[in-house]
């Protein structure tokens, strides 16, 4: 494989033109439902049939997760099948699709109840420093999702199962080796059910952690191939990159839960909202969006600084920078994947480098090692 493929990085732009649109139309629905609740005593008649305090909070917000699913199904259905299968990433059929977002959906109605009843208790308990305690809250149930992702979560959407015996697998072990990382098993992961594309991670922490490759790399990928995807994820955890991000985006959050309190009170008082009260919910949420949206550039920047780093890592843990284009290469194709994203919205908010960026740092280590 020498480059990529053309008709695939044109159906990688129209795939990502059409998300835009999609996006946008979210987007511009999200904010009138949201105004709707605000500025109307929509949200106020609709919380005066629920107790008041956590409980009519947490049932405020399963209440209105249910009615988004509802209302945003047909947008859902659209970019989650329909543009999916369009361009033949997607194996399933409307059924499997509404068996997993109904999934999706019952996840995040209990995430959803439990975290506005915990964040209306502490405003309750303590108005001027609730968001403090909101934060460290996120930080701890972040920290437990990321131990129980491979062994609870990702299973109930892709099966996964020990990789058997043979070349690849001690390669990769002794992959893990040279890199200094233990791991607590080696995985595959069962896309083919789902999806033509291709991933893999390392996932976990402690005993929970593990290789994990989708069958539908192995299925195409050369050993070398996967060698080199799989270095450059052993090597976020030899940098502890998980960590790193995790500390990072964790002094980014205080900044956006402190300035999202902030709005909230402020546009509390303005809009004759009591801040303990269940139907101030919509405006606690658009008052976090707002705070949030400045923080998401940092948080790609620094995720592509440490993406890049495992790159570098993987080329010099393997030597391998010819398996490295040509990984990146099937990669960018099977998944389509734009070479480089058309829009500056888009650059700005990646969180990985571009193929281009990519392929260009393995020549110039080609380069390098050739001299």
């Amino acid at each position: 494989m020498t480059g990529l493929d053309t008709e695939r990085q044109k159906q990688a732009a129209e795939l990502a033109a059409a998300r835009r649109r999609l996006s946008r139309a979210e987007f511009g629905l999200t904010a009138a439902l949201a105004a709707a609740l605000i500025l109307t005593p929509l949200a106020g008649n609709i919380a005066g049939f629920l107790p008041a305090g956590p409980v009519g909070a947490a049932l405020f917000a399963a209440f209105l997760l249910a009615v988004y699913f509802v209302l945003f199904l047909p947008l859902d259905y659209y970019g989650g099948l329909v543009l999916p299968r369009r361009y033949e990433l997607s194996q399933q059929d409307f059924r499997g699709w509404l068996s997993d977002r109904f999934k999706s959906v019952a996840m995040g109605l209990v995430f959803g109840a439990a975290a506005a009843g915990a964040v209306f208790g502490l405003i309750g308990l303590t108005a001027d420093w609730w968001w403090l305690f909101a934060w460290l809250g996120l930080l701890a149930v972040s920290l437990v999702l990321t131990v129980l992702a491979p062994v609870l979560i990702i299973p109930l959407f892709f099966p996964m199962k020990p990789m058997p015996g043979g070349e690849l697998k001690e390669r990769l072990s002794a992959l893990a080796d040279r890199a200094g990382v233990r791991v607590g098993g080696i995985h595959l992961i069962e896309f083919s059910g789902r999806t033509t594309q291709a991933n893999a991670a390392v996932m976990g922490l402690g005993r929970t952690k593990r290789i994990a490759i989708s069958d539908t790399m192995i299925d195409r990928y050369s050993p070398g191939e996967v060698e080199v995807v799989m270095a450059h994820e052993l090597s976020h955890q030899r940098h502890h990159d998980v960590w790193r991000l995790y500390g990072f985006q964790a002094v980014v959050l205080s900044a956006v839960f402190a300035t999202g309190a902030w709005l909230f009170d402020a546009a509390a008082a303005a809009l004759d909202y009591a801040p303990a009260e269940p139907a101030a919910l919509p405006l606690l949420l658009a008052c976090f969006f707002a705070a949030g949206m400045p923080a998401l550039p940092a948080l790609a920047w620094f995720s592509r600084r440490r993406e890049k780093s495992a790159d570098a890592y993987a080329l010099e843990l393997t030597g391998d920078p010819e398996a490295f284009i040509t990984a990146m290469t099937r990669l960018t194709d099977q998944n389509l994947a734009e070479a480089r994203p058309s829009s500056w919205l888009e650059r700005l908010g990646q969180d990985h480098p571009s193929y281009d960026d990519r392929v260009k740092m393995a020549a110039e280590y080609a380069g390098k090692a050739g001299n």
